[in-house]
C-alpha cells in the first residue's frame, strides 16, 4: 500500500524525500527504527515505486560490518523497540515480509 493513500498530508512529499536521502546517503551508523536506517527504511517499504533491495543490502553488510549498532551513542545496547534490539529485529523482520509485518511506525495494521 502507498502511504500517500492513507494520509491526507501537504508535507508528506517532503517527508518521504527527506527519507529517500537518508536512505542514499547509506547505512550504518544506527540501525535502530527511531531515527536510524530501519526507521528510514521503514516508511519507503509502502512506496510501490521505491526499490528498497539496495537499501535492505546495505543494512545487512552494515550489521556483518558493524555489528547491532543501537540508537544510543558509544555502542551501547538495549532491549527496547524504538532505539534498541527489539527494533532492530523487529525492522528485519519487516524488510523480509513487509506486507505481512505491519509498521509500527505508522501504526497501521
Amino acid at each position: 500500500m502507498d502511504i500517500r493513500g492513507t494520509l491526507d498530508d501537504p508535507v508528506l512529499d517532503t517527508e518521504v524525500q527527506a527519507a529517500v536521502t537518508a536512505v542514499e546517503a547509506g547505512f550504518g551508523r544506527n540501525f535502530s527504527l527511531c531515527h536510524g536506517d530501519l526507521g528510514n527504511l521503514d516508511l519507503l517499504l509502502s512506496l510501490p515505486s521505491y526499490d528498497c533491495a539496495p537499501a535492505a543490502a546495505g543494512i545487512l553488510d552494515g550489521l556483518d560490518a558493524y555489528g547491532w549498532l543501537c540508537g544510543l551513542p558509544r555502542g551501547v545496547r538495549l532491549p527496547s523497540l524504538m532505539t534498541g534490539l527489539a527494533g532492530i529485529g523487529y525492522g528485519l523482520l519487516r524488510l523480509a515480509a513487509p506486507t505481512t509485518v505491519p509498521s509500527v511506525l505508522t501504526m497501521r495494521l
